[in-house]
This record gives structure tokens, C-alpha cells and sequence, in this order.
């Protein structure tokens, strides 16, 4: 009789305590489930889920802070999701928070992932629909990479027929071999490195002449600041102006005494008509200028004679002696 009241004990004792472990088992799901807590619902919209079901954790910054409620499929490029939060982070998630969905691990479950958004917003409350953000899926991720590796492949056979192509021209095993470039490398080099030297002089000193310029020193000073020297130049640009206009003018006048020799010469008008085509005139004046050539011939025979003949001789002598005096004084 003993024996049975102690077996009924024990057995009493073990069903206290698997309802005892089964009562705290639910206790610590439902916690992490928000299943008995008292939170506030928040929603949000996907375009797809990717295997997201009710009862994945929400997180906010990384910490479990909720559970996914519901989903629910509104249109065809709309889902809602519903979360039910932990009343603590009433003070904490803003309107302006984000939402995105990500993953428990590597290959874990699929969990919503809200983050807090930018500028000041009041606090969220229940009914509140958050923003979400598309997340980078890892199939166009696989997608993405997989044409980098064609490109790659690409790449890396362009590049090894390059190199055979290298590997197998003569024209530059020649010139690698030739000796004489080397030499040309080295005089272009040195080439290059004296003209920048000289470049380099050049730089400064025309460093040297702006800081003298600044300082008021130096002839580019005077060329800048000098008032006399601007008003002369200013003279000197409104002579020249004036020397172009009056050339411009006289060009003009050119330009009409050629249309009216033109003209003239067109309807046989005016002397230079005559000159040209008259040749009686033209006759004429070959006659006189053969005429003043021979009256000056005689004249010069003339005065020849006179100074041979004694009455005129002296005064010819007189006039020698003047000129040589004359000469030597100078």
C-alpha cells in the first residue's frame, strides 16, 4: 500500500514537472514571438517576399524587437507584410524608418530588417505603413557574377592572344634586340629632361618678374602702372588711327583718279587719252625731246670751247681752284 502512494507521488511529481517545462517552453516562444506581449502592429510593402512566412523575426538595428503577423498579397506587384513590435520600441522606431528583408545567417530564415531613416520624424504608431527598401537578391547577385566571369574569361583570352601575338613578331624581337634604341631611349630622355629644366628657369623667371611687378619694381611695373607711359601709348594708338584713316582716304582718292583715267581712256577723253593713243602727240614729243637732247649736246661743246679760248680761260681756272679749296676744306 506503501509502495502505491509513493509510486502515485512520483508519478504526480513528474507530470508537475513536464507541465512545468511545457508552461516555460511557451513562455520563452511566445516571448520571442511577441505571442503574449503587448506591442503595436506595423505594416510595410514588398514587391516579393522571397519565402518570408508568419512568425520571422523583425529586427530593428540587428535586435529582435517583433514577428511577422501576416502576409498578405494586395495586387499583383504588391505584398503586405504585417509585424507585430515590441511595445519598448515606441519611443525608438520613427515614420521614417526603413524596412528591407534580409537573412538569419547564410541560409537561414528569411527576417525583416528595419533601419532607422534620415532628418527628425515623429514617433511610429500602431498602423503606421513604414518605407521599404528592394534588397539585393542573391540569385542577381549569381546573375551578376556570372557575366563577370564571361567577361573575365573574355578578357583573359584576348590578353593570352595578345601576348602569343607578342611573343611571336618579329619586328619587335628587333627592336627589343636593337642596341641603338636604348641609346635613342636615353638621348630623348635627356632631351626631355633639359627642356623641362629649361621650362622650369623659364617658370621662374617669370615668377620673379610678376613678384617684381607686384612689388611696383622692373619694367613690366612701369609698363602697368606708369600713367605718362599709358597716355603716351593711348597718343601713340590715336596717331596710328589717324595715320589709318588717312590712308584709308587716300586710297579712296587713288581709287577714283584710276576710275577716271579709266573712264578717259574708255570715251577718249583727257590728256592721259592723248598721251596714249595719239600718235601725232606722241610723235611730237619724241621730236622735242630729241631736240633738247641736241641743244644740250651743242650747249655742253659749247662751254667746252669757251673754256679753251684765252678770253675765258681764267675765269674757268679761277672757278677750278675755288671748287678744290672747297673740296679739302671739307
Amino acid at each position: 500500500m506503501q509502495n502505491q502512494a509513493f509510486n502515485t507521488v512520483k508519478l504526480g511529481i513528474f507530470v508537475l514537472t513536464g507541465l512545468f517545462l511545457l508552461i516555460l517552453s511557451l513562455y520563452i516562444l511566445g516571448k520571442n514571438r511577441n505571442l503574449f506581449g503587448v506591442g503595436f502592429e506595423l505594416k510595410t510593402h514588398f514587391e516579393e517576399v522571397n519565402g518570408l512566412v508568419t512568425g520571422n523575426n523583425v529586427r530593428y538595428a540587428g535586435i529582435d524587437v517583433g514577428s511577422v503577423t501576416g502576409v498578405d498579397i494586395l495586387n499583383d506587384t504588391v505584398i503586405e507584410v504585417a509585424m507585430s513590435i515590441d511595445r519598448k520600441m515606441r519611443d525608438i522606431i520613427r515614420r521614417n524608418a526603413v524596412a528591407a528583408l534580409g537573412t538569419d545567417g547564410l541560409v537561414g530564415n528569411r527576417v525583416v530588417n528595419i533601419s532607422p531613416g534620415k532628418g527628425e520624424a515623429p514617433f511610429a504608431v500602431s498602423g503606421d505603413q513604414l518605407a521599404s527598401r528592394k534588397e539585393v537578391s542573391t540569385e542577381n547577385m549569381l546573375q551578376t557574377l556570372s557575366r563577370t566571369n564571361e567577361n573575365i574569361a573574355v578578357i583573359t583570352a584576348e590578353l593570352r592572344e595578345v601576348v602569343h601575338r607578342i611573343n611571336t613578331s618579329a619586328q619587335l624581337s628587333e627592336l627589343l634586340n636593337d642596341r641603338t634604341m636604348s641609346a635613342d631611349l636615353k638621348a630623348s630622355a635627356e632631351n626631355l629632361r633639359r627642356a623641362t629644366a629649361k621650362a622650369s628657369d623659364l617658370m621662374s623667371q617669370a615668377s620673379g618678374t610678376l613678384s617684381l611687378a607686384y612689388e611696383g619694381e622692373g619694367a613690366l611695373a612701369t609698363l602697368l602702372t606708369d600713367t605718362a607711359l599709358a597716355g603716351d601709348l593711348r597718343v601713340a594708338v590715336q596717331k596710328i588711327s589717324e595715320v589709318e584713316e588717312s590712308a584709308d582716304r587716300l586710297v579712296l582718292h587713288i581709287d577714283e583718279a584710276a576710275k577716271m583715267v579709266n573712264e578717259n581712256l574708255q570715251y577718249g577723253q583727257g590728256p592721259a587719252n592723248a598721251l596714249l593713243r595719239d600718235s601725232l602727240l606722241t610723235y611730237r614729243l619724241h621730236t622735242t625731246l630729241e631736240n633738247v637732247e641736241k641743244g644740250t649736246a651743242a650747249f655742253s661743246e659749247n662751254m667746252e670751247a669757251l673754256k679753251q679760248n684765252f678770253l675765258f680761260r681764267r675765269y674757268f681756272r679761277k672757278l677750278e681752284k675755288a671748287k678744290k679749296k672747297e673740296t679739302e676744306s671739307r
